[in-house]
């Protein structure tokens, strides 16, 4: 199987509350909760499974036991190399109406210890050796450089490995010239290249000057307009009609899943835009980030058309 080391800087316990409908104001009776162990990059590792790879996830984690994230993650059956790092994993909540309307609260992370940068280097290092792809998702605990990522995508692109980044501010700025394949969506983009694109002619223009600068591609998610992925080969525009609503949390963090499988494998990049986009589409059909119907999913790959842009 393909392996995937996917590394989580800001871990969490996600909580999803499913509500009839959300009112601000009032009290609201909760019909289903559910929690697990989350964080982006344990959501992509989740995917990556699903579809049949084989995923480890990298983590920083609390010092004290017992620890629901190392549980909750032994719980979903993920493998793990987690560095104990501070007090405790903050959570997210995710409240989804019965109309698919999705309200999601964020809860700070943990200061993190000052020699967890070192720790979560030498472990991802380690990790690398017969990887396919390396994904780093999400925001960064508090004590974590801003450079982290980029330190990390240049250790694996060294060795050969691919790189996904799906981080944002700081964090996207500096990974954004370190050889790896940018995934931000549309305001990141934006707020990365100084410009919101009014078309995807722009979109390709200014993903050209960020590969000139020294990503690998960009990938730039657009929701319900699919996605615009570039690279130095080619430009393409993949779309999906009818995608349903529900909950966005993970939409992402799938398409991340399926890119890195298809990096992993060497596969064209027509091929990997498709199903990623197919893969998103079909993580919003499913309560809780980190599942995915996988039905669906094959019924999508069917339905989304890529159009080649100059």
């Amino acid at each position: 199987m393909t392996r995937v080391v996917t590394v989580t800087l800001n871990p969490a316990i996600d909580v999803t509350y499913e509500v009839p409908a959300l009112a601000i104001g009032t009290s609201v009776r909760v019909a289903t909760v559910r929690s697990r162990a989350g964080g982006k990059g344990v959501n992509v590792a989740a995917v990556v499974r699903q579809l049949g790879g084989d995923p480890i996830v990298v983590a920083p984690t609390a010092l004290t036991e017992p620890d629901p994230f190392r549980s909750g993650l032994a719980a979903l059956g993920l493998p793990h190399r987690l560095i104990p790092s501070f007090g405790t994993v903050r959570r997210t909540v995710a409240v989804v109406g019965a109309d698919g309307l999705t309200t999601i609260l964020l809860e700070p992370g943990s200061h993190a210890a000052p020699d967890t940068t070192g720790r979560i280097a030498a472990t991802v290092t380690a990790e690398l050796a017969g990887a396919g792809a390396l994904v780093i998702s999400g925001s960064l605990a508090p004590g974590l450089p801003d450079d982290l990522p980029a330190q990390l995508a240049r250790t694996a692109r060294a060795q050969g490995v691919p790189v996904i980044a799906d981080v944002s501010g700081p964090a996207l700025r500096a990974v954004a010239t370190a050889g790896a394949v940018l995934t931000p969506n549309r305001d990141e983009f934006a707020e990365l290249t100084g410009h919101q694109p009014g078309s995807t002619a722009e979109i390709v223009a200014r993903a050209r000057e960020l590969i000139g600068a020294g990503a690998a591609a960009v990938l730039v998610t657009l929701g319900e307009d699919g996605a615009v992925a570039v690279t130095n080969g080619g430009a393409w525009h993949a779309r999906t009609a009818g995608v349903a609503g529900g909950n966005p949390t993970g939409a992402g963090d799938a398409a991340a899943a399926a890119l890195a499988l298809h990096l992993a494998r060497g596969a064209a990049w027509p091929a990997a835009l498709t199903d990623a986009v197919a893969s998103s589409a079909a993580c919003v059909l499913r309560p809780v980030a980190g599942d995915i119907d996988l039905e669906a999913r094959s019924r999508r790959l069917g339905a989304v058309t890529v159009k080649e842009l100059p």
